[in-house]
């Protein structure tokens, strides 16, 4: 052989000799976890080990469920992704099956029952019926929903589903209860989170009557927040921290009550139509007059001329009409349901204390009065007695989202 095919010949060994070049791993799925996302109801829904689902995705409390609004990564693409419904009872398996519609012994099969007539304790049953995937929701609760997937600081956060029974007795978020609306078989729950929530992972809990307390994790992101520097001067610096101290109190014996009535029907809109610009977001950290940041803005600034339309925002009722000494000329409107809206340093107030108001009825008009440096107006919403983001309300549209908790229209 010739020294020119053994040269080939050893370039040919040299290829194939050669280690096969490592294959690009595949990155492994990813869920994104909704209310009812249960270890148990994911391993039941991809048909993996609950155990090994944990393991993939480790904490160091080995109860905790995945958090709604996170992720989590399944160890292995699944061999299934099936629909089915799940629930849990205190009673037999018969129960189930007879609200699922699925024969007796397969279920008791297929969530590892030796009898179907033994109690099974509020152990998670699951069943293929239906189109829906499975939920490991509150016992008696067929139906759970929340406004946002991840919640932000400042957010008004809302509740909505539907029970079998009339056991709702409370809902909470971290420690905080919402305010709650059962109408017949449908709920609406509300709460709002503060520009000073602190972000993780904390409970939402349900509380039905004679069952256990459910509860899973709810993420709480981070937020982002400008910064202000402010300059007081003539009347405006003259007001004291007792002032707005007393003037606060005054106004948390109002904001702090839950009227029972949904009062609004439509979409809330904006207070006024007729403005230069923002001047201010909600959260906004502000300094006075070279101090440090440690107050932030409870509202919406909107700079306008002196004497422009303000409206009201949604239907409610006036609860306060008059001047303040900090917020100057001030209309407070009671929307039901712990919900507030406010708008304030106004030049002339036009509604009066007990009037319904509808959306878009005038109430006053801008102005500088109170703690103010020039001509705008400041509006602000509270949910159960917390301010909240109210553009964001606005522009999210949770008002509707709600009441189509009810079944009522929002036109």
């Amino acid at each position: 052989m010739s020294r020119r095919n053994i040269f080939w010949v050893l370039i040919g060994l040299f290829f194939v000799l050669l280690p096969p070049s490592p294959t690009q791993a595949q990155p492994l799925p990813i869920h994104t976890v909704f209310p009812g996302d249960t270890w148990d109801a994911l391993a039941w829904r991809y048909g993996l080990d609950a155990a090994a689902l944990q393991a993939a995705n480790p904490h160091p409390n080995p109860l905790r469920q995945p958090a709604i609004g996170g992720t989590i990564t399944l160890p292995t693409p699944p061999p299934t992704n099936r629909p089915g419904q799940m629930s849990r009872t205190f009673g037999s398996l018969l129960e189930f099956s007879l609200r699922t519609g699925q024969p007796l012994y397969p279920l008791a099969r297929d969530n590892d029952l030796l009898d179907p007539m033994w109690p099974t304790f509020y152990r998670p049953l699951a069943a293929a019926a239906g189109d829906t995937f499975p939920r490991d929701l509150p016992v008696g609760v067929s139906r759970l929903e929340l406004s946002h997937l991840a919640a932000q600081p400042g957010q008004g956060l809302g509740v909505r589903g539907q029970v079998m029974h009339d056991g709702l007795s409370a809902l909470w978020f971290d420690a905080a209860a919402f305010n709650l609306r059962v109408e017949e078989d449908r709920f609406v729950a509300v709460i709002g989170t503060g520009a000073f929530y602190r972000p993780g992972d904390w409970p939402l809990t349900v509380a039905m009557t004679g069952a256990p307390l459910w509860s899973q994790p709810w993420r709480m992101s981070p937020g982002t927040w400008e910064f202000q520097d402010l300059t007081l001067t003539g009347a405006a610096a003259a007001i004291t921290a007792e002032q707005i101290a007393e003037e606060r109190e005054r106004l948390f014996t109002l904001w702090n009550q839950a009227t029972p009535t949904v009062y609004w029907q439509e979409p809330f809109r904006l207070p006024i139509t007729d403005y230069l610009r923002i001047t201010a977001l909600y959260g906004v950290r502000r300094s006075y007059n070279g101090g440090p940041y440690r107050s932030y803005h409870e509202g919406v600034d909107f700079s306008a001329y002196g004497g422009t339309p303000v409206y009201a925002a949604a239907a409610g009722q006036v609860v306060v009409a008059e001047m303040l000494t900090v917020r100057g000329g001030t209309v407070i409107i009671d929307h039901g349901l712990g919900i507030y809206s406010g708008v304030y340093h106004l030049s002339d107030v036009m509604a009066q204390v007990g009037q319904m108001v509808a959306p878009g009825d005038p109430v006053g008009a801008v102005g500088t009065t109170g703690l103010s440096t020039g001509n705008h107006l400041h509006w602000d919403l509270l949910v159960a007695g917390t301010w909240v983001n109210g553009l964001a309300w606005y522009e999210q549209n949770v008002a509707c989202w709600l009441l189509a908790g009810l079944g009522r229209p929002c036109s």
